[in-house]
């Protein structure tokens, strides 16, 4: 199969892709929620439910149109009002929607001609580094200290069915070279001859998350579900049996702005994620086990005020009342909240305006992720 041919099934594998996990987490873009919206501006409103489902309506809408069409208009508009959507509430901007759209913005810069091949290859080598770049920073994120006695022992949990102890320990003891292995993966994925080995590598890879997060497994954050499964996808036609164009100057690559673009944003930004000055969730730091984190402690006083739906995700005891702002975004909106301090902010005056107390009553305990490198 030539490029063009691929860039076509790519930019309708990212369509299924949005359309899939957009309707997954409903309650993320549109309708009535106990769960705050964190704006960009703060005394930025946006449109309220249930007057919001619009925003949904042609949100689909624009998906069915840059399918249907060879147009970048209808592209161009999707990706300006998911920023919109974005700005609106920044829990929307999640790591595979992050993804999804910046590889729908390279495909802006591929002129539907499949003669002109330093165009097309150029676009289809900038996503190839796209999708490269996320297993390299999904190794290097998974590089601190709470990996394996957090997330990793928590995501092989469901083999301990079908485990004996010293299996599941050998397995514990994998989790030591799984951050190594994505980010050979990435590097590798680069490198042609080695894709024979790598390429089968990543689909058994995601694979093998599906089964851990599915419902034979931890039943967990089913949004992301369809995500590996577009990985996949992917990686097939960027990587499996990809010929040369005779005619392609390597030297155009360094000529394109999308090229430019993706290392921007997939390589230079994310480097600063490890001294905490850039977002985790765009720095491919999922289920790293390492992003900030925040607990409200509420007063007795802020907690009898708390509507029941919100009570259910407050544990309490004799000594505090602490409100779970993780679980209940992931219970809610069928998403996880952005791990940032802006964030946890948001929710915060959200608790003291609906409890009418103050900060006194709904205090903030962050705990941050690790630094991870001294740059």
């Amino acid at each position: 199969m030539r490029i063009p041919q691929r860039l076509q099934l790519i930019k309708l594998t990212i369509l299924i892709g949005i359309f899939i996990s957009v309707v997954l987490s409903f309650n993320l873009w549109a309708g009535q929620r106990w769960f705050p919206k964190s704006p960009l501006f703060i005394d930025f409103i946006g449109i309220p439910a249930p007057y919001d489902y619009i925003n949904f309506g042609l949100f689909i809408t624009l998906i069915i149109f840059v399918f249907m069409s060879a147009s970048r208009m209808p592209a161009i508009l999707l990706i300006l009002f998911s920023i919109y959507l974005c700005i609106e509430d920044q829990n929307r901007l999640q790591p595979w929607f992050f993804n999804y759209m910046l590889i729908l913005g390279v495909l802006l810069f591929y002129k539907q001609r499949v003669d002109e091949p330093n165009n097309y290859t150029m676009v289809f080598i900038s996503i190839q580094v796209l999708v490269a770049l996320i297993y390299v920073f999904s190794g290097l994120q998974k590089m601190n200290s709470h990996f394996i006695t957090d997330t990793y022992t928590w995501m092989i949990s469901p083999l301990n069915h079908i485990l004996n102890t010293r299996q599941m320990q050998l397995t514990l003891h994998f989790g030591k070279i799984v951050p190594y292995l994505e980010l050979a993966i990435g590097i590798g994925l680069l490198i042609k001859p080695a894709r024979y080995i790598i390429l089968p590598m990543v689909i058994a890879m995601h694979i093998f998350i599906l089964l851990l997060l599915g419902p034979i497994g931890n039943s967990y954050n089913y949004v992301v579900w369809p995500w590996n499964i577009i990985m996949i996808m992917l990686n097939i036609l960027l990587f499996a049996n990809v010929e040369r164009e005779r005619f392609f100057d390597i030297a155009i690559l360094f000529k394109g702005l999308c090229f430019y673009i993706v290392i921007t944003l997939m390589l230079i930004f994310p480097f600063f994620s490890f001294q905490n000055k850039y977002d985790s969730y765009l720095s491919s730091s999922l289920y790293s086990g390492n992003t900030h984190d925040c607990k409200l402690i509420l007063s007795d006083n802020a907690y009898k005020k708390l509507p029941y739906y919100i009570k259910n995700f407050v544990t309490t005891n004799a000594d505090y009342n602490i409100l779970n702002i993780k679980k209940w975004a992931l219970t809610e909106l069928n998403a996880p909240c952005v791990p940032e301090y802006r964030i946890f902010k948001s929710a915060q005056r959200y608790v003291i305006h609906i409890t009418k107390t103050n900060s006194q009553d709904v205090k903030m305990e962050i705990t941050e992720r690790e630094k991870l490198f001294n740059l």
